[in-house]
């Protein structure tokens, strides 16, 4: 089988040699792989941002692709890692969460615990788990390997909660999960928590603020103005009309956000 497509998604940063060294031994083990740098400014061990990016590109890849993610605050520790297989792709990444948001809307196919260390790199350092066991055994998916050669099959993996908005007062108390690069506020409240009402016949409270209503587009209200709307990945977002929201708000993830019914 020919290598297809690998997309990396981690917390290293570009300025030293981390993601170059994780490319390199999907290269030397899986020759004519296509490689999607997704994002690497994830913030620093910020697992539910991470968990965040990977929900919002399952969709765009075709069947087989390699998913693999690296924000592992715990490595070198006893926690696990994962294949996951989800939607007819594949999610290489460490047992802590990072799979949640993708569970939470497709359906988990199968799970594999990595513990093969045949497969791994000889040495393998307790600190960068990334290119010494998670790349290799993307290789090995990659090629076509059998996921049982990776390790046992289990059912378990850790799910964070913070993607589940709880129910309350004929609407619902979330979560500010991501601020993107213009300041917009992605929420985990999603497009069916509205189900029953018109969009424009919600309120959406945040930091002592009061939303009238969820948009459709950025350009439906005067530039400067707070709006909520439904996000291209079905989030319900604040952001500021040409601004940034999450410095007028001086807020980020972990802020409270309110769904209410107007009236």
């Amino acid at each position: 089988m020919k290598p297809g497509i690998v997309t990396l998604t981690t917390d290293f940063g570009l300025e030293g040699p981390y993601v170059a060294a994780m490319k390199g031994i999907l290269l030397g083990l899986a020759p004519g792989v296509t490689m999607v740098d997704v994002c690497h400014s994830i913030a620093p061990q910020n697992v539910l941002e991470g968990a965040f990016v990977l929900t919002g590109i399952v969709d765009a890849f075709p069947p087989e692709t390699i998913h693999l993610a690296v924000v592992d605050p715990g490595v070198g520790t006893r926690r696990r890692l994962l294949a996951v297989r989800a939607s007819g792709q594949w999610f290489v990444l460490p047992d802590n969460g990072l799979i949640t948001g993708v569970a939470r809307t497709h359906e988990v196919e199968g799970v594999w615990e990595i513990t093969n260390r045949s497969l791994a790199r000889r040495e393998i350092s307790p600190t960068f788990h990334g290119r010494d066991v998670l790349a290799p055994a993307a290789a090995h998916l990659l090629k076509g390997g059998p996921p049982a050669d990776l390790g046992p099959a289990t059912t378990k993996y850790v799910a964070i909660r913070n993607f589940e908005p709880t129910s309350a007062e004929s609407g619902c108390i979330g979560e500010v999960i991501f601020k993107d690069a213009f300041g917009n506020l992605i929420t985990n409240i999603k497009e069916d928590q509205l189900a029953g009402r018109e969009p424009g016949a919600w309120a959406v409270e945040i930091g002592g603020h009061r939303i009238e209503g969820v948009e459709r587009t950025y350009a439906d209200s005067a530039p400067g103005s707070l709006i909520a709307l439904l996000g291209s990945g079905g989030w319900v977002e604040v952001a500021v009309v040409n601004g940034d929201a999450g410095r007028l708000l001086s807020a980020g993830p972990g802020a409270t956000v309110w769904l209410r019914p107007k009236h």
